[in-house]
């Protein structure tokens, strides 16, 4: 390069337009959008062949920049075309005599600079951690940033690409009347701070949701709250069951501050004008969410409330008891190993053993999976503004209905491929049971380890886990099995049929 470089060209030849924002070409001839697609490629060049720049002059029709170095001869000046549509480099002087050295780097490389930079992998990955993002750069540019400037820096590529936070709040009123809208008879509602008319609460339960847990979900609904991870924060309230099939069920969701007493009752009460405030027999598990308990004895006081165990004690024998007579030994052992945590777990308001279980919820789970299940499940949206992070579940929920009665449709047996797994790993478990029959219904069946009662007209036992779950026991296998080809569905609960799930993703 000489030591003035000068190339004029006309528009119809030698042009090439810089694509996007992270074009890196400043060779004269190179045209861009506008002026500040062309600052934008300067300063990453600067950036990348380590010299400062110093602006001599900007505006919407021209741009003349130098090396910020004294003594340094090299200089840029680009200007509009007279399509008044690109915006051209007309000319490169000089060249660059300053030492190879960058002193500007990490100045150059503003917050606003950086989001363009990463939007990219910041569209791929919202939740990208600062550190990734440093590594990208170091590799690409040799730069090693602040912590806070990366953190700042997704946050603004998240604006770009998302919208802004602050902005998107005003959208909320228009996609509250278009969800009604698409959706009739659901239950929809939020509100705002009655002060300062900031947003608050967003709950939302579909009316499909709704008729399809009332008609073919067990009554066990599990309550949870993650936290959000965009620009406010705030918590994501849920309220999920399982269907026949043990798929997760989405019943109501709800976007809140914080999580308290109050945004408990809040959703809770909202979800008894959705599903109705007197359905029995109603089970709810969750972990120890703050003010949880109390919410639920005051808008379902006969409700039940299962604690999940894992937040409670791992490995805890007792929990695992499905008899009152199990869990009182297992507790006594307890009593002796630590008489403090036994007085604190006896004294619990939650049920947290299958021994204390009430009937007809068909579900003797004591875990929260489900919950954890659609946290993983929505683990992309956290990181979205609230009106998209709406949007975002309703699209789940309509794919994962599309998705489940294209599966229902494949379904040519009377019970849910779930059930029939059970029963076809239930009835080939080898397993020594000794059977005595005293009637056509009634059968004490005999282990190794324990006796029980058997009666196969009213699906019951004493080992509790046919009362519970809905599915025969190993007892009731044992016994039932001594017939002459059984039709093992008519000793199934109907919540594991075909016919009871098909309508589930179908009219519901």
């Amino acid at each position: 390069m000489t030591s003035e470089q000068i190339v004029e060209c006309s528009f119809n030849e030698g042009i090439s337009i810089a694509p996007n924002f992270s074009y890196k070409n400043i060779a004269v001839c190179t045209f861009f959008p506008d002026a500040k697609h062309f600052k934008h490629a300067l300063r990453s060049v600067a950036i990348k062949e380590n010299f400062g720049i110093r602006i001599k002059a900007s505006d919407k029709t021209r741009v003349i920049a130098r090396c910020s170095y004294e003594g340094c001869e090299w200089r840029i000046r680009a200007s509009l075309c007279e399509d008044t549509q690109t915006f051209e480099i007309r000319r490169v002087y000089g060249v660059h005599t300053c030492p190879g050295i960058n002193r500007a780097g990490n100045k150059l490389a503003t917050t606003a600079w950086v989001a363009n930079e990463i939007e990219d992998i910041v569209k791929r990955n919202p939740d990208i951690p600062p550190k990734d993002i440093n590594n990208n750069l170091e590799k690409d540019y040799g730069l090693s940033l602040p912590y806070m400037k990366l953190w700042r820096s997704r946050e603004h590529a998240r604006d770009n690409i998302f919208g802004s936070i602050d902005e998107n709040y005003k959208w909320v009123p228009t996609l509250h009347a278009e969800l009604l809208n698409r959706n009739p008879g659901s239950h929809i509602t939020y509100s705002y701070d009655k002060l300062d008319h900031s947003f608050r609460i967003f709950y939302v339960c579909f009316k499909v949701c709704e008729d399809g847990f009332l008609y073919g979900c067990r009554p066990l609904i599990s309550l949870d709250a993650c936290h959000l991870k965009s620009k406010h924060l705030g918590m994501l309230l849920s309220a999920t069951s399982l269907d026949g099939n043990n798929g997760l069920f989405p019943l109501a969701f709800a976007v809140v501050e914080t999580e308290s007493k109050h945004t408990w009752l809040w959703f809770l009460q909202n979800l008894a004008e959705s599903v109705g405030p007197h359905i029995e027999p109603l089970s709810f598990i969750s972990d120890m969410e703050k003010g949880l308990c109390d919410a639920i004895r005051e808008i379902y006081p006969v409700a039940e409330h299962r604690i999940c165990i894992r937040h409670l004690w791992k490995n805890l024998k007792a929990a695992g008891a499905y008899t009152s007579t199990e869990y009182n030994d297992k507790l006594s052992e307890l009593s002796v190993l630590s008489p403090t945590i036994y007085v604190y777990l006896t004294t619990l308001p939650y049920k947290w053993s299958r021994s204390q279980f009430i009937l007809g919820i068909y579900n003797a789970t004591n875990t929260s999976n489900s919950a954890e299940s659609f946290n993983a499940w929505i683990v992309d949206a956290r990181t979205k503004p609230v009106v998209d992070l709406i949007d975002t579940l309703r699209g789940k929920l309509m794919e994962q209905r599309s998705v489940r009665k294209m599966m229902s449709i494949t379904w040519q047996r009377e019970l849910v491929p779930h059930s029939e797994d059970y029963i076809r790993e239930i009835t080939t478990r080898k397993e020594h049971m000794l059977v005595r029959q005293s009637t056509n219904s009634k059968a004490e069946a005999e282990s190794v380890h324990s006796r029980h009662i058997v009666d196969v007209e009213s699906k019951e036992c004493t080992c509790r886990v046919w009362q519970l779950t809905g599915l025969p026991c190993i007892h009731a296998v044992a016994f039932i099995g001594m017939k002459e080809h059984p039709l093992w569905h008519t000793y199934v609960h109907d919540l594991y049929f075909v016919r009871k799930e098909h309508p589930l993703w179908h009219t519901c």
